[in-house]
């Protein structure tokens, strides 16, 4: 009787053990599962605010004065502007003549995010990697999850937009107008900000550059290369001749915004 009860006892112990490790364990993985999800709730918020800063740089962009004032939250991140990075140069290629028509950093926008997973990094929520389009339906920001130098981050930056149609004939040549549109934020306010903050975003003004080049019938097409922030990709724009060959009127219009913090 007595080696029956100690064998009971002894059962007893090892249920009991094994309830409160299973419940441990359990319990453990709750609280992971729970903080796992409160990082990704503070993501998905601030890839949507990061959205909604693009968005205000994209209604103010081309007119001159208009302003947007956007809230940031707490996100457990850390915010920077750096009017410094991501230079583009814009390179135009006609025949064996290259010139180029615009050479400036352009800023960047940086969410730092220490709690973002491997799975994010790379994934792009507005744009592609193509440093310079032209097609109007394409979007020349380009929002993304990188791996930054400390943390993996939000990058929101700009690319060049190329756009062209056919002129008249002027002394026989037929008239070719390339646009070329560039969205800068270089004139922004470097900052690093934590918390609870707000963002002014205005358009301060516009700026255009125009080139004409006179060409011989031989020459059909321009090449139009960008390379912005180490990325490098090209577009072909077809020119049409006249009699006497061809001009084409390079136009750059540059959109300056200016990102800045500010007290509400």
């Amino acid at each position: 009787m007595r080696e029956r009860g100690l064998a009971t006892s002894v059962s007893m112990l090892i249920i009991f053990f094994s309830l409160t490790l299973v419940s441990t364990v359990t319990y453990y993985y709750s609280v992971s599962r729970v903080d796992a999800r409160k990082q990704d709730l503070k993501l998905i918020a601030a890839e949507e605010r990061m959205l909604d800063l693009e968005a205000a740089v994209s209604s103010t962009a081309w007119s001159p004065g208009s302003a947007r004032v956007l809230a940031f939250s707490d996100y457990g991140g850390e915010m920077s502007v750096e009017p410094e990075e991501n230079r583009l140069k814009i390179n135009i290629t006609m025949e064996a003549s290259s010139y180029i028509v615009f050479n400036s950093s352009t800023g960047l926008v940086l969410y730092q995010l220490p709690f973002a997973t491997e799975r994010h990094v790379g994934r792009w929520l507005l744009g592609d990697d193509r440093a310079i389009v032209n097609r109007s339906s394409a979007y020349q920001a380009q929002v993304r999850v990188e791996r930054g130098y400390e943390r993996q981050e939000l990058r929101m930056g700009y690319r060049p937009l190329v756009s062209s149609s056919l002129g008249g004939l002027a002394s026989g040549r037929r008239v070719n107008n390339i646009r070329i549109y560039v969205i800068n934020l270089n004139g922004s306010q470097a900052l690093s900000s934590e918390g609870e903050f707000h963002l002014k975003v205005q358009c301060s003004g516009v700026s255009t550059g125009l080139n004409a080049y006179n060409l011989s019938a031989s020459v059909t097409s321009a090449n139009i290369r960008a390379t912005l922030g180490g990325s490098e990709e090209a577009v072909e724009v077809p020119l049409t001749s006249g009699p006497s060959g061809s001009t084409v009127r390079v136009e750059v219009l540059v959109c300056h915004i200016v990102v800045r913090r500010v007290r509400v």
